[in-house]
């Protein structure tokens, strides 16, 4: 089963003031986000009140790494046919990971709409400010730490790059607007190095890792700018899901 997750953080200004309490959590609701939320996010909140009732954040967990929070609410399916009745509502819950050191919020299995709930929720909750959590967006730097490490020297066997999709690359006075590459071992090619160093910015890159510490075997990935992660490997543990986006935290840093 693919485990997706989207990645978000706390803004700078938030990234070490925010605190968990339980009763602060239980309480968080739309509505109240609302009330303290101003442009963008205030348009935003209301259109995710439309798709969601009943929302509910509760703390199940504290470990080592991060605290595990389940959010649950009935969300409003897609409308399928344009003049068709509102769609139903559906109840849905899934885990989110708040990360301590580097203060990355991670729900689980969750779209963009329905994870952005989440995501105003626990920033309401935890800084009293609905904006306080934003997505993350990789630059091209982040891309090429993560390429190197996948393909770093000190690797017992080495990790695989399987595809890529590049903006803005430009080679000899001819700029393309997109380039997609795919390949069993695309890292072998050096159209592929050469056009990773033309390129302007990266969307999204599909990677095989190295050999995970927690269990010794490699995980099937995509990663995408604005912080989508899904995980093709099947039967993921925790400690393994853990370990890789310790690794993205440092490689994102280091960016």
């Amino acid at each position: 089963m693919i485990k997706n997750c989207v990645i978000y953080k706390y803004l700078g200004a938030f990234n070490n003031v925010w605190v968990i309490d339980e009763d602060r959590l239980s309480s968080s609701k739309l509505e109240r986000c609302l009330q303290e939320a101003t442009g963008f996010t205030k348009s935003r909140l209301k259109a995710l009140m439309e798709l969601t009732k009943d929302e509910k954040i509760s703390l199940e967990e504290e470990t080592k790494n991060h605290y595990i929070a389940t959010f649950s609410c009935e969300f409003r399916t897609p409308k399928l046919i344009a003049a068709s009745e509102a769609p139903p509502f559906v109840p849905v819950n899934f885990r989110i990971w708040l990360r301590k050191k580097s203060s990355l919020v991670v729900p689980f299995d969750a779209g963009r709409k329905l994870s952005g709930v989440a995501a105003a929720l626990l920033s309401y909750a935890t800084t009293g400010n609905p904006s306080s959590i934003e997505l993350v967006k990789l630059k091209k730097e982040d891309f090429i730490n993560l390429k190197d490490w996948i393909l770093a020297d000190s690797h017992s066997i080495l990790g695989q790059i399987k595809g890529i999709t590049m903006h803005g690359v430009e080679e000899n006075s001819v700029k393309f607007k997109k380039v997609i590459l795919n390949s069993s071992q695309l890292e072998k090619s050096p159209l592929f190095n050469q056009l990773l160093d033309y390129a302007s910015a990266i969307a999204n890159m599909s990677f095989v890792t190295p050999p995970l510490e927690s269990t010794n075997r490699p995980l099937s990935c995509r990663i995408n700018y604005w912080g989508g992660l899904a995980i093709y490997t099947s039967n993921l543990l925790d400690s393994e899901l853990s370990e890789l986006i310790g690794i993205l935290e440092k490689l994102m840093k280091e960016g």
